[in-house]
Order: structure tokens, then C-alpha cells, then sequence
């Protein structure tokens, strides 16, 4: 497991998990425990995921966090997720995820 990990965190450009994680932010939950996570790649563009199953997991690169939220809100708006489940980690509560990126110093 701890190879696939690393080997998923260096596909994205990082040398191991926890440098991967430091990166990226979860956007909604799947029930029961899995997420979807975007994170910003060392090229300052942005790389969608979730963690359902096994590493490597299947990611999706965008140009900006504009294009990597949308599409995320995308997926989860096929979903019948509640809306709770909607919970992009890295903004206040009352900041418009779609304006501006997530902010590091605001990780849970």
C-alpha cells in the first residue's frame, strides 16, 4: 500500500504522501469515508481525485482552480449527496469557493 501511495504522489509531481496531502484540500465527502480532494500540483495547476479504493487513485489535471472546482462541483451535483457532504476545506465559511483558491493556512 505505502508504494502505491508514493508512486500516486510522485505521478502528481510530489515525492511522497504527506507532501502530496500538505497539497491538497478535500472538497466533498462519499459516504461513508472516501473524498474528493483537489490539489495543487508543483506547476501551480490543479489535479482532482478521490480516494475511494486503492492508490493509485485516477486524477484529472486542470489548468486553474476555477476549472478543478467546477468540475468537481459538477460531479457532485450528479450525485444525491446532501449538501452538507459539500465541504471544501481551506475557505471561511462564508467565502465563494469559485472566486478564489483555498488558502493553506485554513486546513483542518
Amino acid at each position: 500500500m505505502f508504494n502505491r501511495a508514493k508512486k500516486f504522489s510522485q505521478s502528481l509531481g510530489y515525492p511522497n504522501w504527506d507532501e502530496l496531502m500538505n497539497n491538497s484540500f478535500s472538497i466533498f465527502l462519499i459516504p461513508p469515508d472516501a473524498n474528493w480532494f483537489a490539489t495543487q500540483l508543483p506547476d501551480k495547476s490543479w489535479a482532482i481525485w478521490n480516494d475511494e479504493g486503492h492508490p493509485p487513485f485516477q486524477h484529472k489535471k486542470f489548468n486553474t482552480w476555477n476549472e478543478a472546482i467546477r468540475s468537481l462541483r459538477d460531479i457532485f451535483n450528479n450525485t444525491d449527496y446532501p449538501e452538507e457532504n459539500w465541504d471544501p476545506e481551506g475557505f471561511d465559511d462564508r467565502d465563494n469557493v469559485f472566486l478564489h483558491e483555498p488558502d493553506k493556512s485554513k486546513l483542518i
